[in-house]
């Protein structure tokens, strides 16, 4: 039951994420915001985990998985509230600020508990990224229905509809780990003085490059998804044929996720992870000189399958390899460092472009993915033969 209850709480989250940003961005020109004033609402969504992530991360370990998806709900409730009552640019700076800070919360204690299942690690992530994709292709859907068919009230009252129904569910879900057992002042206090900083629990390969590179596909989704558009338009593809194959990357990224269990099985879960980095790196580097449309369907079809997997498996690696007590932080940490490449990457690659052009910016991107696929490869096992070994060779 509890498993239902996460999903379907995961589900209505990244649902009323992915559908209020674009209806807050329309709502926000329609009262006469610019869009460098817009720019930065939207911004500062992701401004306020970077920063807070690891932080979030902590709490969620130090006072469990329950208050956090109450706190994240209710303060989500509340900046929804805002704009319907004081729209301006400072409420909706401070509305998606919250929303942004609502959302960190509740993706860390679900994963959280998600890792504290047991069982197939791999299947249930890959089920709960899932559903999470069919959230993101449903909510500006319906979100963007409302607001043009109802208006701005009707459409955050849908969606505040869907997070009471989250924030309800959670009365459902039964003790997960311990979580209700009352811990004294002093033990708590003594189990934070004796904890290894996150710096050190990177000393851990597997961990170390599953943040890694959970944050390189991160960032460089997020830069295909604003550059393709520009380099199709020097390529002659019209805004219809480039709508068409970013929405096949979505549906690449989403059927691809229906193989992954059987895939880590074959081969192993950090070799895929590098593998996508190496497949992610070449399609960057071909995709500037694929004038055909046939082609480009092709790459784009095996680009959203290398970071449909890498983003579920990087956070299975990471449940997997971190204690129950540490998960909440080092996923803080993984997020803090998404947040982060999500800034500088696109900054560092879009001042590249300007000065030399927009492919340039995918050959750097796929040489610098190739480059990191070669540094977080897994290293061989030397298994040390004994003298009766030794004989017979």
């Amino acid at each position: 039951m509890n498993y239902y209850i996460i999903i379907l709480m995961n589900t209505i989250l990244i649902t009323t994420i992915t559908g209020i940003k674009p209806v807050v961005s329309l709502y926000a020109y329609s009262l006469g915001l610019s869009p460098q004033e817009i720019s930065m609402i939207i911004a500062s969504s992701a401004i306020c985990p970077a920063l807070l992530a690891l932080h979030i991360g902590k709490w969620v370990d130090h006072i469990g998985t329950r208050p956090m998806v109450i706190i994240g709900n209710v303060m989500y409730l509340i900046s929804l509230l805002l704009t319907v009552m004081f729209p301006s640019f400072f409420i909706f700076l401070i509305q998606l600020a919250m929303v942004g800070i609502a959302s960190t919360c509740l993706m860390l204690a679900l994963q959280k508990r998600i890792g504290s299942l047991g069982g197939d690690i791999d299947r249930t992530v890959a089920n709960y990224s899932l559903f999470g994709s069919v959230g993101a292709m449903i909510g500006p859907v319906i979100s963007s229905f409302l607001y043009d068919h109802y208006g701005y009230h009707i459409c955050i009252f849908f969606n505040m509809v869907l997070i009471a129904i989250a924030l309800s569910s959670e009365m459902g879900m039964r003790n997960l780990d311990g979580e209700n057992i009352q811990k004294t002042d002093e033990k708590q206090q003594a189990n934070l003085q004796g904890r290894e900083s996150i710096w050190a629990l990177m000393r851990n390969r597997d961990m170390r490059n599953a943040i890694l590179i959970g944050g390189l596909i991160f960032s460089y989704r997020e830069l295909f998804s604003v550059y393709f558009p520009l380099l199709a338009d020097n390529m002659g593809i019209t805004p219809t044929l480039t709508g068409l194959l970013l929405s096949f990357l979505g549906l690449a990224m989403l059927v691809i996720r229906f193989t992954q269990t059987s895939l880590v099985g074959s081969f192993g879960r950090m070799r895929i992870l590098t593998w996508s980095l190496f497949v992610t790196g070449v399609i960057y580097l071909v995709t500037p000189f694929s004038p055909w449309i046939v082609v480009l369907f092709v790459w784009v079809g095996i680009l959203g399958a290398g970071l449909g997997l890498a983003q579920p498996l990087s956070t299975a690696a990471l449940l997997e390899e971190s204690s129950s007590e540490r998960r909440g932080e080092v996923l803080g940490f993984q997020m803090m460092i998404n947040r982060v490449s999500q800034f500088a990457i696109p900054v560092i690659f879009g001042g590249i472009g300007g000065l030399i052009g927009v492919s340039a910016i995918f050959w750097g991107s796929g040489l610098v993915l190739m480059a990191f696929g070669y540094v977080t490869r897994p290293l061989p096992i030397y298994v040390e033969k004994t003298k009766n070994q030794r004989k017979h060779l």
